[in-house]
């Protein structure tokens, strides 16, 4: 089973709730949701999830991002704000959010240092097992060698790695950043099509339970956005031995930052002339992208990347439906 790692940015909140609310999120695809920000998107895209009774993975102790100090003030602001309007408006927020939370399909999940181990182990075994674990770095292994059977809970992720493997007890996810990112948009056009994973295709025979990754954003965290030289498309695609691949379409007016719409359509011009394009499972998201060009519209830079993560998460659901 697939378990995409995302981190709660607004434009991957509404990936998701599109999937959703099109049926286009397959039961072989769980999101693992890192949230980086308290808003009333992140809050409404959890009910989503509960409502459809689909599972989502909630990071609780997210390592990036503002979320904590937003919920925070949030709970404050809620008491104290300088209008009844914006009190009244954040109290039922916090109290969607705190009903939610507990619906069966948000399942708790926490990234693994010295502190959540001390917590887990602290845990009553029945909340134990429900948990999820997520290890980053191949040196957590030296939580399960010391502790063994007390750190049984729902599943862990870890990095792709047998010895690491060997030492959980349970069930384990591949946890891997397949991404491989550029300094720059422009410096795709070196490499434009490049090996992405095969986690797909092997995780089952080597013992795993799934496999993760961070998609076409990577591990990579960054809150700033600016205005890129280049427009970069970037389209998962599965190979000839069925291996995932990913082709980057990269705009050729790339000697300033003027004219962003133009830059779109000559990334899109590649992508719609692309020899592959015919072989490629058509998906909503890649669909999408497809029509703004047609109809002549730029999308915004964060809506390019929603829409090709939504052909990756509808590729590998898909196939998953094919091939268990």
């Amino acid at each position: 089973m697939y378990y995409p790692y995302l981190r709660g940015r607004q434009n991957e909140l509404l990936c998701l709730r599109e999937l959703l609310e099109s049926k286009k999120l397959s039961k072989c695809v769980t999101p693992v949701l890192e949230p980086v920000k308290f808003s009333s998107t992140f809050v409404s895209t959890l009910k989503k999830f509960a409502e459809n009774e689909r599972q989502i993975i909630l990071i609780k102790n997210p390592a990036v991002g503002k979320f904590e100090d937003e919920f925070q003030k949030a709970i404050v602001d809620s008491e104290k704000a300088d209008t009844d309007e914006k009190r009244t408006k954040l109290k039922k927020l916090l109290d969607e959010y705190d009903s939610i939370l507990k619906d069966k399909h948000i399942c708790k999940a926490y990234l693994v240092d010295a502190e959540t181990i001390d917590k887990v182990l602290k845990m009553p075994e029945a909340e134990r097992e429900k948990l999820y674990l997520l290890n980053q770095n191949r040196g957590n292994d030296e939580f399960y060698i010391e502790h063994g059977n007390e750190l049984l809970v729902e599943a862990s992720f870890i990095p792709k790695d047998e010895d690491f493997k060997d030492e959980v007890v349970g069930n384990a996810i591949i946890l891997e950043d397949c991404y491989q990112k550029a300094k720059r948009n422009a410096d795709y056009i070196d490499e434009p099509d490049v090996f992405f994973s095969k986690n797909h295709l092997v995780y089952a025979r080597r013992g795993y339970q799934g496999f993760s990754d961070y998609s076409i954003v990577g591990n990579e965290y960054d809150e700033s956005g600016f205005a890129p030289v280049a427009i970069a498309v970037h389209i998962v695609y599965l190979g000839e031995r069925k291996e995932l691949r990913v082709h980057h379409f990269v705009s050729d007016s790339n000697r300033g930052y003027s004219d962003v719409p133009r830059k779109f359509e000559e990334a899109m011009d590649k992508l719609v002339e692309w020899d592959k394009l015919d072989q490629i499972r058509r998906t909503r998201g890649g669909r999408s992208l497809i029509n703004y060009y047609e109809n002549g519209r730029f999308p915004g830079l964060g809506v390019i990347k929603k829409y090709s993560l939504m052909h990756h998460l509808e590729l590998m659901g898909d196939f998953l439906e094919e091939n268990i």
